[in-house]
């Protein structure tokens, strides 16, 4: 297909490993794809990109055997797959690291990597001291800094998408999608992973690699094609090609023509200069990560939080939350002390969280989009004199005075909020928190795994709530965006706060500063695997 005047390459590559042909889906009246051709040949990365909503994920899951196409055929080698279950296209060797991750948290690393493959003794026990060596043999393997006996619930975000590459890659995957594998990995991690991706294609490995960063898709895919409106675009080859017309590709619509977010509902803009504190943080610690911790966020200012993988910046996140019960420490939120370790208490003081994982700690996939919003503001929803009882119209009301100003796409509030694309889930998190009038907003990873446009729109909603008096705590591993949103940036190595920084030129500067901060606390004796895993 071509658009816009661009031509389509079609380069030579080898066979197809595995073959998607005139594949069509669609959802009650709302068709998802239509007629779609797409391939990957072994040792090829195939990059596929497409907004949010475009029809990429429900593509990849057809091929993993989670739905069935209403039309259209897939081959592995020749064979004809589909209409087979997700075990059958696993034991085909098609394998998928889904961006919202399926590891089970209360087993450790070791256990989730042999899940289903465990090492047996006699009588069918588990041999658990085989199986935390084979683990950590594979581990080794790749070079991930990971323990085999560590339980995955103790892991950040970072680490578990390790996990997930490792546990595909035992399986003897031939097709492996990844899907926004690096969202949250520092640099050093990102290049682990390209290392490995590269050993996997000289093996002869199909990979397809769904991102929406463009200098990843253009370093690593030797093709790519886009999603866009239920139908495909390309392949492209990256070389004969350019990143400006491959946004343009993908767009439906132009920056100019996307929803402003301008203001909040029931928003008075604060001067930057306003003196009061949304946030005073003194001497905060936990048992095994943060250390005396202490910094002030002021009404109407964003404070960057940077730092590498495991860092402590989650754990922060998370103390100052209620979510740690052995915080330390005083905290004082908008002139009012708030006792740790209680998440009620927190919201109650105006403690606003948007946490790293949405699916899993953000939205509740299987309600409404109103209740999601609903949900922490239920006592100021319920009904006359107090009763126990919020009727659906006014959940209904409360989420459509944010629809709107936040550019929600989506059909009916009554709609699932597990069907909508991830910016637009995200934007469902940032609506039921602001819905609460907090003096504090914390963001963790805030556009992980959203694309282009939803990204400028949760930079500008993040803008339009600290104009409006509301303090922010930005954390992110793209710390670009880091330095161009924050009024001042804290640096947290380790567990500490080692800088307070009020200009910084940008994401290189940053990066340069973190690293030699590392490398300063490995050169004080603390334990490198601990700093950078």
């Amino acid at each position: 297909m071509t658009e816009a005047g661009l031509s389509v390459a079609n380069p030579p590559v080898a066979a197809p490993l595995v073959s998607m042909r005139g594949i069509s889906k669609s959802f009650g009246e709302n068709r998802v794809l239509r007629d779609i051709d797409f391939e990957v040949a072994a040792g090829e990365v195939h990059a596929l990109l497409g907004e949010n909503g475009a029809g990429k994920s429900t593509l990849m899951k057809i091929l993993m055997g989670v739905y069935a196409p209403d039309a259209g055929s897939i081959t592995l080698d020749g064979e004809n797959i589909v209409g087979t279950s997700v075990q059958d296209h696993r034991a085909h060797g098609i394998s998928m690291i889904f961006q919202e991750l399926s590891l089970l948290p209360n087993l450790t690393v070791g256990q989730n990597i042999l899940l289903g493959r465990e090492p047996r003794l006699p009588g069918w026990r588990i041999d658990h001291r085989r199986l935390a060596g084979n683990a950590q043999e594979i581990i080794d393997h790749y070079g991930f800094p990971l323990r085999a006996g560590r339980e995955v619930r103790d892991l950040g975000f970072a680490q578990r998408q390790m996990v997930e590459v490792l546990k595909a890659v035992s399986q003897g995957a031939r097709v492996l999608v990844m899907d926004e594998p690096t969202s949250s990995l520092s640099l050093r991690e990102e290049e682990r992973l390209f290392s490995i991706m590269d050993e996997l294609k000289a093996r002869g490995m199909g990979l397809i690699y769904i991102s929406h960063r463009m200098a990843e898709i253009f370093r690593l895919a030797n093709r790519l094609s886009i999603v866009k409106d239920g139908r495909l675009i390309g392949p492209l080859v990256p070389a004969a090609t350019s990143i400006a017309e491959v946004s343009q590709l993908m767009s439906k619509t132009t920056a100019s023509a996307l929803p402003a977010v301008t203001a909040l509902p029931d928003a008075a803009p604060v001067p930057r200069t306003e003196t009061g504190l949304a946030l005073q943080v003194t001497g905060l610690g936990t048992a095994t990560k943060l250390r005396d911790i202490n910094f002030t966020i002021g009404r109407g200012e964003i404070v960057g939080l940077a730092g590498l993988v495991a860092s402590g910046r989650s754990t922060l996140a998370k103390a100052l939350f209620g979510l740690i019960p052995d915080a330390t420490g005083e905290v004082v939120v908008t002139g009012r002390p708030l006792r740790l370790g209680d998440a009620a208490r927190a919201v109650a003081a105006g403690i606003g969280f948007v946490p790293e994982d949405r699916r899993l700690e953000g939205l509740v996939l299987d309600h409404s989009l109103a209740a999601n919003v609903a949900l922490p503001n239920l006592g100021r929803l319920l009904g006359r004199f107090g009763l126990p009882y919020v009727s659906d119209s006014r959940i209904a009301q409360l989420f459509e005075s944010y629809r709107s100003q936040l550019g929600i796409v989506a059909r009916a509030s009554s709609q699932r909020v597990g069907e909508l694309s991830g910016g637009n889930q995200q934007k469902i998190v940032f609506a039921k928190w602001l819905a609460t009038k907090p003096g504090l907003l914390i963001l963790d990873e805030p556009t992980n795994g959203v694309d282009v446009n939803a990204k400028a729109d949760m930079r500008a909603l993040m803008r339009a709530v600290a104009a409006s008096g509301v303090g922010v705590l930005l954390i992110s591993s793209e710390l670009d965006e880091i330095t161009g949103a924050a009024d001042r940036i804290l640096t947290l190595v380790d567990g500490r706060i080692t800088r307070e920084l009020h200009q910084v030129r940008d994401e290189a500067e940053l990066r340069g500063i973190l690293q030699a901060d590392v490398a300063a606390r490995v050169e004080a004796g603390a334990d490198t695997k601990e700093i950078m895993a």
